[in-house]
């Protein structure tokens, strides 16, 4: 049995929210970088994944 899936079933696209989820994340990233630099880390999925929704890339 073949499931066809659409395109986008699992990201639905939205710019506006990836560019609010890239800047929030940014900030965030910074955030990070000045208090608590070992972790910054755990910024960079959302803050990439989010830009690259942002520029149609997903």
């Amino acid at each position: 049995m073949v499931l066809h899936m659409k395109k986008n079933e699992e990201y639905t696209e939205n710019r506006s929210r990836d560019w609010l989820i890239f800047i929030v994340s940014t900030v965030a990233m910074v955030a990070l970088l000045i208090w608590k630099p070992e972790w910054v880390w755990v910024a960079w999925p959302f803050q990439f994944t989010a830009l690259a929704g942002a520029l149609g890339r997903l």
